[in-house]
């Protein structure tokens, strides 16, 4: 006879509770998942400045270096989220508290529906370019706007099951395009070392710009490494996905604007006469990276409106990004989303250090539950992160060069101190 709490759990995908073994999954439908994250319409925008700002040869460096990062990060807030099997807003509770915690997600919360919004007006410009120089068609950006946010909505709604299904058939494709794009391309590469134009960006900012463009992604793995049949599963899923699959993305998507001196990969490909490979490319893209956008926004929205189910949330968030979307959210919060940006990578090292030093994974909801409802230690710590961050955002003060970097080691060590001068208020269980 099935657990009533556990079937009640699958209905809300576990967005409350731990997910049981009977609801797992190997480890290479979780790197699936994440690779179709990675292959975004932003990732192909940032690659191609980077290509064409300081030369294919040490483009391939830089990204090979900034995953690297990404890959060793990503594969740490895996391993957490699949030894816990809890969601990244669960684990916020443990760290930071249960009423602490609504404050942390809702910050969580705004940053992923905002970049949702913003994702979903870029998708609408970008197909609606396309459908004009492949058709002489002037579509209506609204069209693509509504059209896009229900196919995402739509498979959200089912859930991580729903979304493994979409990366199974959408990562190989995606793959495929992209490497078609880069193989048409190669003869056409002027030089592998010399910059496309006038130098843009030093090396150092990069990799920089190579980490900033997942660095939200990784703090939010353990809404997928959950699903993880085991811990090590996650890691190595986490670590192929970001240390080996996505500089090869950034690397595919590099070589057509080297070749061309343009930065739209799209526009290229349809230059290069694969006009509809390149509409797939698009539309396929987008909707496969902002669909874990609009997933873990829900999954961070569900620890605050407990009364409502994840499909409900998830509807909900749909409709108030489609809006966003419409009223052009881009040109009004992208310097906003970018400050809230620098608040999340902290969450990632606290929530880390909260597994590893306090509850030594081991997580009982029944300590949580006597636990005070606000760490003081961890939001301490969060703050100093943010402060840092921020600080190195404005160029005025950085110990990395990275900002979200410099914010994830300050969050860290302040951690690190509280908790060995008895600051932290939770205790680990017995």
């Amino acid at each position: 006879m099935s657990d009533p709490k556990t079937t009640a759990g699958a209905a809300d995908d576990f967005s409350r509770q731990q997910v049981p073994d009977s609801a797992t999954y190997s480890g290479f439908h979780i790197a699936l998942v994440i690779i179709s994250g990675t292959i975004a319409i932003p990732a192909f925008m940032m690659a191609a400045q980077i290509g064409n700002a300081i030369g294919l040869s040490d483009g391939i460096k830089a990204f090979m270096l900034g995953c690297l990062v990404l890959g060793s990060m990503g594969a740490l807030t895996s391993y957490v989220g699949s030894r816990s099997r809890y969601s990244t807003y669960m684990l916020t509770a443990f760290a930071f508290g249960r009423s602490g915690a609504k404050l942390v997600n809702l910050v969580i919360a705004l940053v992923l529906v905002g970049w949702f919004g913003v994702l979903g007006y870029v998708f609408a410009q970008a197909a609606h370019q396309t459908v004009l120089d492949l058709f002489d068609l002037s579509v209506p950006l609204w069209v693509f706007i509504i059209i896009g946010s229900g196919l995402k909505v739509a498979v959200t709604i089912a859930g991580f099951k729903g979304i493994d299904i979409l990366a199974r058939f959408l990562v190989p494709l995606l793959a495929l395009l992209l490497g078609y794009a880069a193989f048409l391309s190669f003869d056409k590469i002027p030089s592998w070392s010399a910059p496309g134009g006038l130098p843009t960006m030093t090396f150092s900012i990069a990799v920089s710009a190579v980490i900033g463009s997942y660095i939200a992604g990784v703090i939010i793995q353990p809404d997928y490494s959950r699903f993880a049949r085991k811990a090590s599963h996650a890691l190595w899923a986490a670590f192929i996905a970001l240390g080996v699959s996505f500089p090869l993305v950034q690397f595919l998507s590099a070589v057509p604007s080297v070749a061309t001196g343009q930065h739209d990969l799209i526009i290229i490909m349809i230059a290069l006469g694969i006009g509809v490979p390149a509409f797939l490319l698009l539309l396929l893209s987008s909707w496969s990276s902002n669909v874990l956008c609009l997933y873990s926004s829900a999954l961070s929205l569900s620890t605050i409106f407990t009364r409502a189910h994840l499909w409900q949330i998830t509807l909900g968030i749909g409709i108030v990004g489609t809006i966003l979307a419409l009223f052009n959210v881009e040109q009004y919060f992208i310097s906003f989303l970018v400050l809230l940006g620098v608040a999340i990578p902290p969450i990632a090292a606290i929530y880390v250090l909260d597994m590893f030093i306090v509850r030594r994974g081991n997580y009982n909801e029944q300590a949580l539950a006597d636990a005070p409802a606000i760490n003081v230690g961890s939001f301490a710590a969060w703050g100093l992160g943010i402060l840092v961050g921020y600080l190195a955002s404005e160029n005025i003060l950085s110990l990395s060069g990275i900002a979200s970097i410099d914010s994830i080691l300050v969050s860290s060590v302040s951690y690190a101190l509280f908790k060995s001068h008895h600051l932290l208020a939770v205790k680990s269980p017995a």
